[in-house]
C-alpha cells in the first residue's frame, strides 16, 4: 500500500460504500487536491446518520483543523443557538463542509478543491438522505446550483432533483457572515425557526 499522506491522488475515485463510517475512514485519508499538504487533519463531517436536516458549510476553518469536527468555532456556537430556534439539536442534524481541508489562511475555497471534494458530499447524501439540505454560504449553495445567489435564494426553499432524487434546500448564510453583520442576526434567526415549518 502507498503511503498517502505523502502522495497526491489518494483515492483515485470517491467510494461508494454502505455506511459513513466506512466512507469517512477512507476520507480522513484522501489526498485529492493539494490542501492535504496544510491542512492538520481531515474535517469529515457528523451527526446523526439518519438525519431529516443535513448542513452544509464552507471549508474547515482554525479550531475544526484542530479538532477534526466541523463548525466548532464561533460560527458553530451562533449555528447551535440558531438550531434551537428550529427546535433542533446539533445531536439531531448532520452537518458537513464541501471543502473538507483547511484552506491556508481561511482563503475562499478554490475551483480544483471544490472539485477534488464534490464527490464527498454526494455520498454523504446517498447516505444519510436527508428530507432537507441547508447549504450555508456561497460555496456551499453552488455545489448544488452552480449559478445560485445566496443573497437573492437565503431562506427560500427550492426544490431540485439531485443524483436521481428529489432534494428541498434551504440556503441561508454562513454563520461567520451574520457575525460580522450583527444587524442580520434577527431575520437569520426568523429564517431559521421557519426551517422547522420544513
Amino acid at each position: 500500500m502507498t503511503d498517502t499522506a505523502s502522495e497526491a491522488g489518494f483515492p483515485a475515485v470517491i467510494p461508494s460504500p454502505a455506511t459513513l463510517a466506512e466512507l469517512h475512514a477512507v476520507m480522513l485519508r484522501c489526498t485529492r487536491c493539494e490542501l492535504f499538504r496544510t491542512r492538520t487533519q481531515v474535517v469529515p463531517g457528523e451527526g446523526d446518520p439518519d438525519a431529516r436536516v443535513l448542513f452544509v458549510g464552507e471549508a474547515p476553518g482554525a479550531s475544526e483543523d484542530r479538532t477534526g469536527r466541523p463548525f466548532v468555532g464561533a460560527s458553530g456556537q451562533l449555528l447551535e443557538a440558531m438550531l434551537a430556534l428550529a427546535g433542533l439539536r446539533r445531536a439531531e442534524v448532520f452537518i458537513a463542509n464541501v471543502i473538507r481541508s483547511r484552506p491556508p489562511a481561511n482563503r475562499a475555497p478554490r475551483a480544483p478543491e471544490l472539485r477534488a471534494c464534490a464527490g464527498w458530499l454526494v455520498e454523504q447524501i446517498r447516505l444519510v438522505r436527508p428530507e432537507v439540505v441547508v447549504p450555508l454560504g456561497r460555496s456551499a449553495l453552488q455545489h448544488f446550483l452552480p449559478a445560485g445567489k445566496i443573497s437573492q435564494l437565503q431562506g427560500v426553499p427550492q426544490t431540485m432533483e439531485y443524483q436521481g432524487r428529489a432534494l428541498t434546500l434551504y440556503p441561508l448564510l454562513h454563520p461567520s457572515a451574520v457575525l460580522r453583520n450583527p444587524e442580520l442576526r434577527p431575520a437569520y434567526a426568523e429564517q431559521f425557526r421557519r426551517l422547522a415549518a420544513l
